[in-house]
């Protein structure tokens, strides 16, 4: 039994021209390990080498790779400001967390009024420890999740989610 890898070729940025000197390359021969008839493999090195020898003689033979990208520049500021506002999220789920971790009466409260489905006063209480983000509280009778949200420029930029269990 033989197995053999054949790689998935994603879509190239280059032209399609690029790829069809790929494809009618002499390069492209069929792996030397398998001759049958119904299956024809190609090496992957050889197919890269021709894309790249393709890309090159569509530039105008120079052997020297091109500055230009075929991607936009990159504007790291979404990225900047998503990043700062997961910080803030985690400071605060670090809060909730610190106080569910060092006072029972507080888990015992929480828990208490979650078994009796005071909704208002679930939230009030995760509220109490100083957080200011916006936070959806769900709880059943096996625990508490809840996931802190934010967003920047009005786009949902972070999330961070927290389940704990209490039974």
């Amino acid at each position: 039994m033989h197995y053999y890898y054949q790689p998935r070729y994603y879509p190239s940025p280059y032209s399609q021209t690029a790829i069809q000197n790929v494809v009618n390359s002499p390069f492209t021969n069929p792996s030397p390990m398998h001759h049958s008839a119904h299956h024809s493999h190609t090496n992957p090195n050889m197919r890269y080498l021709a894309q790249h020898n393709g890309a090159q003689a569509q530039r105008g033979g120079n052997t020297q790779p091109s500055n230009r990208s075929p991607y936009p520049p990159v504007n790291p500021d979404l990225l900047y400001e998503s990043a700062n506002q997961s910080n803030k999220l985690m400071k605060e789920a670090s809060m909730v967390l610190d106080k569910l971790a060092s006072s029972k009466e507080f888990g015992a409260r929480l828990m208490d009024v979650a078994q009796h489905s005071n909704t208002k006063e679930v939230e009030r209480l995760i509220h109490s420890v100083g957080i200011t983000s916006d936070v959806d509280i769900k709880y059943n009778p096996d625990g508490l999740e809840l996931e802190f949200k934010s967003k920047v420029q009005n786009l949902d930029c972070c999330k961070l989610s927290i389940s704990l269990r209490w039974r």
